[in-house]
Parts: structure tokens; sequence; C-alpha cells
């Protein structure tokens, strides 16, 4: 009689240990699983860093529109790209520049001269 009596309360320990360890399973896909709460997390975080990215590069991309909108019928931006830029002037005009001079180029190091006796 006494190995009948374990069986049922082997059965329970038994069941509540499978229980136990596929709730434990379901709990660890849910939360790190293809498509558990950490990724889904991510996604979203990355999917909002992705937006106000298209945002800036729509803003960037309407200022350049208008700038080449500018170029193509503006005489007045065309000159001042070709002044700031290129530093062209007009003719009779001299250009006058501030700020700090700009470094003669570099000249090889000259070897040393050898004198014969």
């Amino acid at each position: 009689m006494n190995t009948n009596a374990k069986k049922p309360h082997f059965l329970k320990i038994l069941t509540f240990v499978m229980l136990s360890l596929l709730l434990l399973l379901l709990l660890g896909h849910g939360l790190f699983g293809k498509k558990g709460y950490l990724a889904v997390r991510s996604m979203k975080q990355q999917n909002e860093e992705l937006s106000h990215k298209i945002e800036q590069l729509k803003r960037e991309n309407g200022q350049t529109m208008e700038e080449i909108k500018a170029l193509k019928s503006d005489p007045k931006a065309i000159e001042k790209i070709a002044r700031e830029e290129l530093g062209l002037v007009k003719p009779g005009e001299i250009k006058i520049t501030t700020g700090k001079p700009e470094s003669p180029p570099k000249s090889a190091p000259s070897a040393p001269s050898q004198e014969s006796p």
C-alpha cells in the first residue's frame, strides 16, 4: 500500500515541475524570442530613430531643392556662390581677404651640396 500512496504524490510533483518548466519556457520565449518583448522594443526604438532621420533628410532635401531652384532662376544666387565659394570677382574689382595668410607651398628639401676638392 505504501507504493500506491507514493505514486499520486510523485505524479503531482512531476506535473507541477513540468508545468513550471513549460511556464518558464513560455516566459523566456515571450521575453527573449525572435518576436519577444525585448526584440519588439528594440525594433520600435530603431523605427523612431529612422523616422527622425527621414524627417531630417526631408528638410535637407527641401533646402537643396530650393537652392537648385534659386540657382536655375536667380542670377544673384549664382553670383553669391561664385564670390563666396569660388573667390571670383567682377572685372575691375580687387579682392581683399582677411584672416590667416596662405602659407607658401612647401618645396622639397635640398640635398647637401658636395664640393669636390
